[in-house]
């Protein structure tokens, strides 16, 4: 099978296309050739050098705005609608996985479901929503909305790696309020082993698939579980006035066999491991 994967160098994309490379022939698409990931892999830098047409395509491309990183909204259309509508046009015929956000949901207090409503606050989670509306005009095609994804080589920006730095740098973890805020975390190869289940999944499926672990941490838990990893303390400081989100996934699960399988204690442990080494 020929697996296109957009986006390749990113986070997830370079995790799914060393996983993917042994078993399908894997090519890949960025907007520029930075470096190597799996000698076997060939990597396009403009969507018009593709000359082959793949029987998958698996859509991680996406300009981010999150943590401390914000994006225009300009620069979040052309990527994530525009960009998504090119690649529609010229494969019409294949499958279409679109990697998404749960950001789509609005925050009104209820457990999410893959059934809830969608209301998006910000220009990210606008665009991400506009690109699935693309997408699943055409039937066959699915979208993945994913939580918090965490893992080695993850972005810099966000809460996991925010502690794991301090915890690391000074042996402080300084959380905000209470720590009571609850996030719901996947692990990257329970993410991977997600999209594997939707790529041979030949099921029409009409909702959104929701990637989300079993359960939710409070933010005090996160910081006490890399506390307990790297010896250091937690101070509390401030105030947090984020929402909480809580997740049922059961849909999905049904649907495709699939549920992370990895705790958040465990993938915590692998991924302060691995960043350690980088010091």
């Amino acid at each position: 099978m020929i697996v296109l994967i957009t986006g390749i160098y990113g986070f997830l994309g370079s995790c799914l296309a060393e996983k993917l490379a042994g078993k399908h022939h894997v090519i890949g698409l960025y907007h520029v050739n930075t470096k190597s990931i799996d000698s076997s892999i060939t990597v396009y830098d403009s969507l018009e050098e593709i000359n082959t047409t793949p029987d998958v395509i698996v859509l991680c491309h996406a300009a981010v705005s999150s943590g401390s990183h914000q994006e225009n909204s300009d620069v979040l259309h052309n990527a994530n609608v525009h960009f998504t509508q090119k690649i529609i046009n010229k494969f019409p015929t294949t499958k279409l996985i679109y990697i998404s956000s749960v950001s789509v949901y609005s925050n009104d207090g209820s457990i999410v479901t893959e059934r809830s409503t969608d209301n998006p606050q910000k220009p990210y989670a606008q665009s991400k929503l506009a690109a699935e509306k693309l997408v699943m005009k055409h039937p066959g095609n699915y979208v993945i909305r994913l939580s918090s994804l965490y893992g080695k080589g993850m972005k810099e920006n966000t809460l996991i790696p925010n502690y794991a730095n301090q915890a690391l740098q000074s042996k402080n973890i300084s959380v905000w309020g209470n720590g009571g805020r609850y996030q719901n975390y996947i692990y990257i190869e329970d993410a991977i082993s997600f999209i594997e289940k939707s790529i041979d999944c030949k099921s029409m499926i009409n909702f959104p698939l929701l990637g989300v672990a079993d359960k939710e941490y409070t933010n005090a838990e996160v910081a006490a579980i890399i506390a307990e990893l790297t010896g250091a303390e937690i101070v509390y400081t401030g105030e947090d006035k984020a929402l909480s989100y809580h997740y049922s996934n059961v849909l999905t699960q049904n649907t495709l066999g699939w549920s992370a399988a990895t705790t958040l204690a465990d993938g915590l442990k692998e991924y302060i491991e691995w960043k350690e080494k980088q010091y």
